[in-house]
């Protein structure tokens, strides 16, 4: 039987985790990963659900080293019922098997219907008041024995990710470095799909990280990350998705539409900018495309997404007001 290993960085703690694949299709399995890895692409998702799939066939096909439909079928309907981790395991194993195919080895390849992507949640778009309220919510989060930082941490890494319309992940993973205090822009290291950008940020914005940075730097002398855990580490997925479920009950905002991430608050930017350009008599066409770099999306139809957005923002929003989102000084800093 076949085995093989494959280092992946997790982009989480960092570190170097191995897993050794041992199934009939340890090899190939391998190869696409070092494949992928190679082209630039991430691995990291791959690497995960190809090892329950090597798992899975050590337990049920041992002696099996072509990928079948039996095997692909047996494999997916293990996940029905799933969802979009259902819709993952078998995009992914088709990912596999056309590796597989076009690398002139037999495979079945399964058709994009198996599994169809699972219907997308509509984005909850805030209005003025419960951005306020949730805001406000963020200056009273309190620290923890093990991080006294997260009382300064919380309202500012919310704040800077509503102001620059940043992924959650792209806010977490912000460097000291990728700080431009002088020019008043911050660098976008590896975004989605590899892709790097540069943001321009308001003067005001920047102001309040300075503030952080000083504090922060007192606490935590040279670190990399600029919004850093206790263990050296940029902050987890789970930390950030916590502290703003946290920040959202203090609020008082209600819950009726769903529950609401730290996505919302990219979303509520994008349709934000777009409420502003209308407001202003702008051609969306022509500004979209400066919208669609800025938030590094990959095409125009991703920010186009967001237009049918607008007649719910219509109705919730007044943009002739800011205040509560950006306060002008924060006076938790000592000299």
């Amino acid at each position: 039987m076949l085995s093989g290993h494959f280092h992946v960085q997790n982009q989480e703690s960092w570190s170097v985790m191995t897993y050794e694949f041992r199934s009939g299709f340890a090899r190939q399995i391998q190869e696409m990963l070092e494949h992928r890895a190679a082209m630039g692409h991430s691995v990291k998702d791959y690497n995960s659900i190809l090892a329950n799939f090597d798992r899975f066939c050590m337990n049920h096909f041992p002696n099996e080293t072509i990928l079948t439909k039996k095997i692909a079928f047996a494999w997916c309907n293990d996940a029905k019922g799933n969802g979009k981790g259902g819709f993952n395991r078998a995009s992914a194993l088709r990912g596999f098997a056309r590796y597989i195919f076009l690398a002139g080895e037999e495979a079945y390849v399964m058709p994009p219907s198996f599994f169809p992507m699972p219907k997308a949640k509509q984005p909850i778009i805030m209005n003025h008041v419960e951005l306020t309220n949730f805001f406000k919510a963020t200056d009273c989060y309190s620290s923890s024995r093990k991080n006294v930082l997260h009382e300064f941490t919380v309202p500012v890494i919310f704040r800077l990710q509503y102001a620059c319309g940043m992924r959650p992940q792209e806010v977490r993973c912000l460097r000291c470095v990728d700080f431009n205090f002088t020019d008043n822009t911050i660098y976008i290291a590896d975004g989605k799909r590899h892709k790097d950008r540069c943001l321009p940020a308001n003067a005001e914005v920047m102001e309040m990280c300075k503030r952080y940075n000083r504090i922060a730097k007192k606490m935590i002398p040279h670190r990399t990350y600029f919004f850093q855990a206790q263990s050296g580490n940029a902050y987890t997925t789970d930390w950030l998705c916590n502290a703003f479920r946290m920040c959202w009950e203090i609020s008082g905002n209600e819950n009726s539409r769903g529950s609401c991430t730290p996505y919302a608050l990219r979303h509520n930017f994008a349709t934000q900018i777009l409420m502003r350009w209308i407001e202003e008599g702008r051609d969306l066409d022509a500004m979209i495309p400066y919208l669609s770099t800025y938030m590094g999306h990959e095409s125009f139809s991703a920010t186009y997404y967001y237009i049918h957005l607008l007649p719910e923002r219509l109705a919730l929003m007044d943009f002739t007001r800011s205040d509560g989102i950006i306060p002008e000084v924060y006076d938790f800093e000592e000299e």
